[in-house]
């Protein structure tokens, strides 16, 4: 039995139920690249300070195991300093990192904190399973792109060093200070071009990301119908329902609108729409009424459910301005509202008359 295609768009709720299962569009590559930007900044407004400790501090090492009078208790203190000033410049640069990959985690994700998608899923142990996602559709693609990755950050850096190789060779004859300086231009340099490789990489990779979560969330029609179907009960979706007739109630559409019988506007600035019914209403009923974009709303829904829109900006202003949605129009404006049903009426029974066959119309 062949498997019915996915054409349509996932609805609210799939979405929410895939959002609490943790299933967002994330892109691993966009988060390093974010991380080395954060390291970058850090080491371009702070690594000044952070190479003269470490210059400081590798040359007391130099002058400490050069001299021939060095004690045990001297090499330990010496191995104490040097841990402390690794932990002063590693430190920054790691917390850096870190924050760097919790805000892009918070940023793609929206912040989505979700238990579900760290329980244990002992099906990945499985070793079929892992031969069925290593030689997958997605598997192949995730290779590709570390292999691609790999290889350009790989290009970049050869070519930052072969722009320096002459440089690099004549470090050797440098003293210290001037070299570890050299070092740390090459280094940024590197740093520099990588990051902004990395960040079209990661960009490039979370659009992908985003395209093949929208694709694996798309439905079926059959999996959309019965979506709607199990909606039906849910709490949320009535909320929402309600709250929505609640807004178009307050906005000035009544549930009746798809009932009226006319639409009077000014011809888009106003618009109300008119429900009656001889045999339970002593006078024609506002069920809409609107002005501006809410004018033309009502326009629509009138054009949609067939119902006739006259063009009377007198009276269209007057019955908005003295009536209320649900109530009746008021005695002083009866006569106005009276010729407008009058005229739909009439245009009615054209209608009928125009439809009505010529065989018919002889026999009458």
């Amino acid at each position: 039995m062949a498997t019915e295609e996915r054409t349509e768009q996932a609805t609210p709720r799939k979405r929410r139920q895939a959002r609490e299962k943790g299933q967002v569009a994330v892109s691993a590559d966009l988060s390093r690249a974010l991380s080395l930007l954060a390291i970058y900044l850090v080491w371009r407004y702070a690594g000044t300070g952070m190479l003269q400790r470490l210059r400081e501090a590798t040359e007391r090492g130099l002058q400490a195991a050069a001299s021939a009078e060095l004690q045990p208790e001297d090499a330990v203190a010496a191995c104490g300093e040097a841990m402390q000033v690794v932990a002063l410049v590693v430190g920054p640069v790691m917390l850096a990192a870190v924050i760097g990959a919790v805000i892009s985690g918070a940023a793609q994700t929206g912040g989505l904190v979700s238990a579900a998608a760290i329980n244990p899923d002992w099906s990945r142990l499985n070793p079929a399973n892992g031969f069925k996602r290593l030689f997958s559709a997605r598997g192949a693609v995730a290779t590709l792109k570390s292999i691609l990755k790999v290889g350009a950050v790989a290009l970049v850096a050869a070519l930052v060093l072969r722009a320096h190789a002459q440089q690099i060779v004549l470090m050797a004859e440098m003293e210290l200070r001037p070299m570890m300086a050299a070092l740390g231009a090459i280094a940024m340099e590197m740093l520099v071009k990588c990051m902004g490789l990395l960040l079209i990489i990661g960009a490039a990779d979370y659009a992908f990301e985003w395209w093949d979560h929208e694709k694996r969330l798309r439905m079926s029609r059959s999996e959309l119908k019965r979506e709607l179907r199990e909606s039906e009960g849910d709490p949320q979706i009535r909320a929402r329902r309600q709250q929505l007739r609640r807004g178009m109630l307050a906005q000035g559409i009544s549930a009746e609108m798809p009932l009226a019988d006319v639409v009077v506007t000014n011809p888009t600035h106003f618009a109300v729409a008119l429900r009656y019914d001889a045999g339970s209403m002593g006078a024609p009923k506002v069920v809409a009424k609107g002005q501006r974009a809410m004018a033309r709303e009502i326009i629509r829904l009138a054009r949609m459910h067939g119902i006739e829109v006259l063009e009377n900006p007198p009276v269209a202003r007057s019955l908005f301005r003295s009536c209320q949605v649900g109530g009746a129009v008021p005695e002083a404006l009866y006569v106005v509202v009276a010729e407008i049903f009058a005229a739909l009426y009439r245009r009615r029974r054209q209608r009928r008359s125009v439809q009505m066959p010529g065989s018919q119309k002889d026999h009458l």
